[in-house]
Parts: structure tokens; sequence; C-alpha cells
């Protein structure tokens, strides 16, 4: 996983199946400095994910129609993009994080749009810096000597 070039923003994939929820949301990420991607549906969020390998965080709902919900792509991506972060939203469904394949979050409707972002970009900036901690310390580890 390589991070984005400097000035570079981060992708967010949106997927959604509610136009004006969804319109909502990519606006509102946009002007929060995000490059945003939309679907409607898992089945166009494959399609966008594998033609864009620089997608940082996939923001899903739920509920949506098709042969996979919001949950069945999280584990998908969890599965094939383990570098792509997760978070699940849903007004009908009370997530716990936990649940949320490899490591995602819940963020339960009606949400706050600009909270979405702010949390979106923490989740990213941990996420490097949890990566950068794990090359120093597998560097530490390698430049000790070995006891033989």
């Amino acid at each position: 996983m390589s991070q984005p070039a400097p000035n570079t923003p981060d992708v967010v994939l949106v997927v959604e199946d509610e136009f004006f929820v969804r319109e909502d949301a990519v606006w509102v990420l946009e002007h929060q400095g995000f490059e945003v991607l939309q679907a409607a549906d898992a089945g166009e969020a494959m399609a966008v994910l594998r033609a864009r390998p620089d997608i940082s965080v996939v923001f899903t709902d739920v509920r949506m129609p098709g042969e996979m919900d919001g949950l069945d792509l999280a584990r998908h991506v969890a599965l094939r993009y383990p570098h792509i972060l997760v978070v699940v939203t849903s007004g009908q469904t009370k997530l716990a994080d936990e649940t949320i394949p490899y490591d995602g979050r819940f963020i339960a409707k009606p949400y706050v749009p600009e909270m979405v972002g702010r949390k979106l970009g923490a989740m990213i900036k941990d996420r490097w810096a949890l990566v950068q901690n794990g090359v120093r310390l597998r560097m530490a580890a390698a430049s000790v000597p070995s006891s033989r």
C-alpha cells in the first residue's frame, strides 16, 4: 500500500442507492477535500473498485438493491482490498463497529455530513500512522543482531 502523493486528495467511494442522499454525501466530501466516486449499488461499486486502485475509503449504505447489500460489499472489500477502509451507514439497522469487517466503522443515519468527512479523514490519518509505525518496527527488528 503506497501513500498518495502530497497534495493529492484521498479517494472515497460513496455507495448509496438513494440519489439525493448520495449526492449530498458526495457534495460535502468534495468540499472537504476528498476526491469522490459514486455508485448506486454494490455491483457498480465493485466495477469502480476494479478500475480505481487508489481508493482509500468505501462509504456504503447497508440496505441496497441487488445481490449484495452494504455488509456483503464490506466483506468483499476486506477480502479483496484490505488496504481500503470501510465505513457502513444505515438509518434502519444499528451495528457495532466490531461487526464491520477489517476494522471498519459504523455511522448511524441521519448523520451530520461534515462529521462524516472528519471521521474519514481521521481514519485515513490513523491508518497511515499505523502503516508507518509498522514499517519502522519491521525495520528496527531487522536491524537487531541475531543471537546465533
